[in-house]
């Protein structure tokens, strides 16, 4: 009876601390090259310079938006046709593997400017926002440099609360420490960060590179993990939305039976964009979202059991 016992208790105790992934990316789905637009992640250009491009053989065509002002770039190391060999520098060493896949996150370091302007980078990748569960909150992400021949590329690592737009740094809270951090060479590095201190809450993460005439730093395999689900997240689960991108309707359902109280829909800002007034708790009901913009939504969804919060797309 003990051994049966403390088996229960080991299951028991393995289910309640079991990592759920809550938010993962490893940026194979976005379009090469994009430095903008991609999926529901933001980028923030602060410094505003043109950027350094590297790795091309002779006879080679720079990528799309190669050498531009930019933040970050979807990078597919295959498709720009650019080289680990020393053929195209002699007097350098590179890697662009992807950690996994083909593609990955990159900022290209700025080129400095020699009239007063900036001259190091001051660029934010911003995740989707993200919604936390009640405990074991963490985030991982893996990170290197593309060479050592200038030095190591440096970056910190912050969170914005909310599912508003942040539009600079002092939007953000740091997370990675007074020091700032530097991606390794050649190989790539696991980086963890508890988030515990925003348990159910909604948050975006930045990684912000701040380097100073280096080279290219790199992310990929981007995650977000919780042991609990929060209690809205787990109401969330028992309703579904569909088709989800939309078009011009949408349809809550809910196979718990739970009925539906009110509707409404907010942007990412946190403004209120439509109300929808539900009478008799329907188990399941349609919203027209033909008049939304394009773009992604919060559907908060109010029932006897609480509100759950839906993320939907209209395209």
């Amino acid at each position: 009876m003990k051994k049966l016992l403390l088996s229960i208790f080991m299951v028991s105790a393995f289910a309640s601390n079991a990592q759920v992934t809550v938010f993962e990316d490893s940026f194979e789905t976005y379009d090469d090259f994009a430095i903008t637009g991609f999926g529901d992640w933001l980028t923030l250009d602060l410094d505003g310079l043109p950027t350094y491009i590297g790795g091309l053989p002779d006879g080679v065509d720079t990528w799309m938006n190669g050498g531009d002002p930019q933040a970050w770039i979807i990078f597919n190391p295959a498709v720009a046709q650019v080289t680990n060999e020393s053929d195209a520098a002699a007097d350098e060493v590179r890697n662009f593997d992807p950690h996994t896949g083909a593609k990955y996150a990159a900022m290209w370091d700025a080129v400095p400017s020699t009239t007063g302007g900036p001259t190091a980078n001051n660029d934010f990748l911003v995740s989707p926002p993200i919604a936390l569960g009640a405990s074991n909150n963490e985030l991982t992400f893996w990170v290197k440099s593309l060479s050592n021949t200038y030095g190591l590329d440096k970056y910190r690592v912050y969170v914005y609360t909310g599912t508003g737009t942040p539009t600079t740094a002092t939007d953000f809270t740091m997370i990675s420490g007074v020091a700032a951090l530097s991606a390794p060479y050649p190989d790539w590095e696991l980086k963890t960060f508890p988030l515990n201190a925003y348990s159910n809450q909604t948050i975006r993460i930045g990684i912000r590179g701040i380097s100073s005439d280096i080279y290219m730093l790199m992310v990929d395999d981007f995650k977000v993990t919780s042991s609990n689900l929060s209690v809205n997240q787990a109401l969330a689960n028992k309703f579904s939305v569909y088709p989800n991108p939309a078009n011009n309707v949408v349809t809550i359902s809910s196979a718990d039976a739970i009925g539906v109280n009110n509707i409404s829909i907010t942007d990412l800002n946190g403004r209120v964009v439509k109300n929808v007034k539900v009478t008799d708790a329907p188990q399941s009901i349609e919203v027209n979202v033909s008049d939304l913009s394009s773009g992604m939504y919060m559907m908060n969804i109010s029932s006897a059991e609480g509100t759950a919060v839906k993320k939907i797309v209209k395209n």
